[in-house]
């Protein structure tokens, strides 16, 4: 299982620690702003995901991140067809599935990234 001390990033790190401290204590809405910020940092990281391609099926090729979650905290359409990905928040309020779902994907892409 990924935890935020496997990320060597300190600011990223943090930011993951404020998702997981929100999430404790019933705040999906904080966890979820503070995923976004740790999405950022991790875009600065590695810039590289912004034009990233997977091929789920030989000759058909995705953005990596298309894989975020679209559950409410979504890219700006045609953001990341310019390889500047946006994000623009659709609802006020998340669920903490939501949270949960935005934190894992996040801090599992920085992990395998070795950030």
């Amino acid at each position: 299982m990924a935890r935020p001390d496997q990320v060597q990033d300190d600011q990223l790190r943090e930011f993951f620690e404020q998702a997981q401290g929100a999430m404790r204590t019933g705040k999906p809405n904080e966890a979820v702003k503070a995923v976004v910020s740790a999405l950022y940092r991790l875009l600065e990281l590695k810039p590289e995901l912004n034009s990233e391609e997977l091929e789920p099926r030989p000759g058909w090729k995705m953005p990596f991140l298309t894989r975020w979650p679209q559950l409410g905290a979504n890219f700006v359409e045609g953001s990341l067809a310019k390889h500047e990905p946006k994000i623009e928040f659709i609802k006020e309020s998340f669920a903490l599935s939501e949270a949960i779902t935005y934190y894992e994907f996040t801090l599992e892409t920085a992990i395998k990234r070795g950030v």
